[in-house]
């Protein structure tokens, strides 16, 4: 039905609804429905964050059995590890595969390892042979790749989430420099540098039989206070290079928890976006490159300051460490780990069982102790009933007289 006013709808009946009424009643829709609506229309136009990937070249080990047929270096990496943002799945790839007759279009993982939390961070230390990863529950998984084995499992202290995670550097003899494995893999130290989301340091210490947790940094009250992030030096095997947001650079002894250098820029230069500064190393720990800015008016000015770690007097520190380390120790067969592994689990069970029967009686005291607490001493003496003490008790039966029969 049309009117002179615009398109109206009527059932007959003289009730007319204009076009007006319609926009009225759409905004008083709108008005007491604005916050629902906001919320869909964010839905709607939300774009899914981008899914990063972290992945990790792998050099032979027991933990990746490529096969008889395809014989690998011991430099030469065989396989690389990857794992994508709020992934659960931790995906190993081998590089090299035996040939098929029709090659796989969509590559499937060679290895999975499923985790319990979605996988936060990972890092693999400088001699691939340990491997570690931390889930959003906290936990941290260490494995030792080249023996095939998890070496342990720690947990973040509770409110604690870690960003980042990496491996402390072992200053080894130069014979040691390709395996950084022990000659006892039980008496074995590895130490893990870990980042948390607000900004607190720890240096996690953990071996197969112990645990120890160290705070190098608290989360401060002063967000310009709060490390950015953190970087290990291969030469100086117990010092932290650490980044904080008002762009100041420390090195850190972690034995001392001392401050033994800050690296200055020259002057009007900054470090650009200290929250996420930009650096880098050499392979070798005596160079330290960090991306610096300057402003001038409106004009922006980037500049690469490069520091030279043999101009400095801590370096004489750190060489004293490495004069008194002890000689080189030849590398171990895969017969002679085996033997040590053996032997370690051997020693282990033969102290478990010399400890099982104090165990026994200390538990069943705490059992005896909690009955008589929930059920009374009386209680507590007829249920002993049903329990025989001795084998005199077990076979001794009282004779039933006989009754005589009529």
């Amino acid at each position: 039905m049309k009117s002179d006013e615009g398109h109206v709808i009527g059932m007959g009946y003289n009730t007319l609804i204009r076009d007006c009424q319609v926009e009225w009643l759409e905004e008083l829709f709108n008005s007491k429905f604005q916050q629902y609506l906001e919320i869909e229309e964010d839905l709607e136009t939300k774009e899914e964050t981008p899914s990063c990937a972290k992945f990790h070249f792998h050099l032979p080990g027991r933990t990746f059995q490529t096969g008889t047929e395809l014989k690998a270096e011991t430099d030469t990496p065989v396989a690389f590890s990857v794992h994508w943002s709020n992934s659960h799945n931790l995906c190993f790839y081998f590089l090299s595969r035996p040939p098929k007759e029709k090659p796989d279009s969509d590559p499937k993982p060679d290895i999975i390892w499923p985790c319990a939390a979605p996988i936060v961070y990972s890092t693999l230390s400088s001699c691939s042979s340990y491997f570690a990863f931390v889930c959003e529950d906290k936990a941290i998984t260490l494995w030792d790749t080249s023996v095939g084995f998890p070496f342990c499992a720690m947990v973040l202290p509770e409110n604690y989430t870690a960003r980042n995670i990496q491996f402390m550097p072992r200053l080894l003899p130069s014979r040691d420099k390709i395996s950084c494995c022990s000659k006892d893999p039980a008496h074995t130290m590895v130490q893990l540098l870990v980042l948390c989301t607000d900004g607190s340091l720890y240096l996690l210490t953990s071996g197969t039989k112990e645990f120890k947790s160290k705070l190098l940094g608290i989360r401060p009250e002063v967000p310009d206070q709060t490390i950015s992030a953190v970087a290990t030096i291969p030469t100086l095997p117990d010092a932290v290079l650490i980044f904080f947001w008002i762009g100041v650079i420390n090195l850190m002894d972690t034995t001392t928890d001392e401050i033994i250098c800050r690296f200055m820029m020259a002057p009007s230069y900054k470090v650009a976006s200290p929250w996420q500064p930009v650096f880098s190393m050499d392979t070798n720990g005596r160079w330290l490159a960090i991306q610096g800015e300057s402003k001038v008016g409106k004009a922006e000015m980037e500049t690469i300051f490069i520091y030279d770690f043999n101009t400095y007097s801590f370096m004489e520190t750190f060489a004293a460490k490495a004069q008194n380390l002890p000689a080189a120790s030849p590398e171990l067969t895969w017969d002679r780990r085996c033997d040590l592994f053996l032997n370690n689990n051997l020693q282990r069970l033969s102290t478990i069982s010399q400890q099982m029967p104090e165990c026994w009686s200390q538990l069943q005291e705490y059992a005896t102790t909690l009955k008589r607490k929930m059920f009374g001493e009386v209680d507590m003496y007829q249920e002993s009933s049903f329990f025989p003490r001795t084998s005199e008790e077990i076979l001794h039966v009282e004779p039933t007289p006989e009754t005589p029969s009529t």
